[in-house]
């Protein structure tokens, strides 16, 4: 509409200016033939009133044209500026109507993403319970390797101890058997003393009886 209706004001404009462009020539044609009229005939005076009023009506209807012409161009420049101020209004509604379009498709794409943070959620918590049976079954893996160690050191404590047993043991042993083999050597030496005693007061009583036999009276 604003581009019609500029074309209009310059179509008007060009008509009056056209219409200014002719009058100028008929009131240069109409200055001639009064000259030559002034010329032939000097006694038409109230032609030459005649034509006075009309060259100033022409000059007024000369200097309304070109007020017009620039009231014309004033229009002109303000409807060229409306013109590009409505232009930049249409961009903004046509760049609003463009985003009004998306809408839908950013509601459906925002209730698409409203369920996949649901989903996630519910994800989150199953993982959250994930995460409590395996820290459940850590705690039970450590308390099981926990048993496995003791029961290790335990079995290490035992293995120890009964070598410890055995040594003492084997020491206690060959204690025994040597005192066994000293008491051994000493009931063999008392032995062999008491044999020796023996043996030497078997000798000398066998000669305190022959020493008898060969007293007064002829025996002990």
């Amino acid at each position: 509409m604003l581009e019609t209706l500029r074309e209009r004001l310059l179509s008007v404009q060009q008509d009056l200016t056209a219409g200014l462009k002719t009058l100028g020539d008929k009131s240069r044609d109409a200055k001639k033939s009064r000259q030559r009229t002034v010329q032939c005939l000097p006694e038409f005076s109230a032609g030459l009133e005649l034509l006075s009023r009309y060259e100033d009506a022409w000059a007024a209807l000369h200097k309304g044209a070109k007020d017009c012409a620039k009231a014309g161009e004033l229009v002109d420049s303000e409807v060229v500026m409306l013109s590009a101020h409505w232009e930049k209004k249409r961009s903004s509604l046509v760049e609003l109507q463009d985003q009004l379009q998306q809408i839908p498709g950013f509601l459906a794409d925002l209730e698409c993403l409203t369920a996949s943070l649901a989903q996630l959620e519910a994800n989150f918590e199953e993982m959250e319970n994930h995460l409590l049976c395996l820290e459940e079954l850590c705690e039970q893996c450590e308390l099981e390797r926990y048993k496995c160690m003791q029961t290790l050191q335990l079995e290490n404590y035992k293995k120890t101890k009964r070598k410890e047993l055995e040594t003492f043991k084997a020491e206690l042993d060959a204690e025994h058997a040597q005192k066994v083999l000293d008491m051994e050597h000493t009931q063999q030496m008392k032995l062999k003393e008491r044999q020796k005693t023996d043996w030497k007061y078997v000798f000398h009583g066998g000669e305190r009886g022959h020493a008898g036999a060969d007293g007064p009276n002829g025996h002990v």
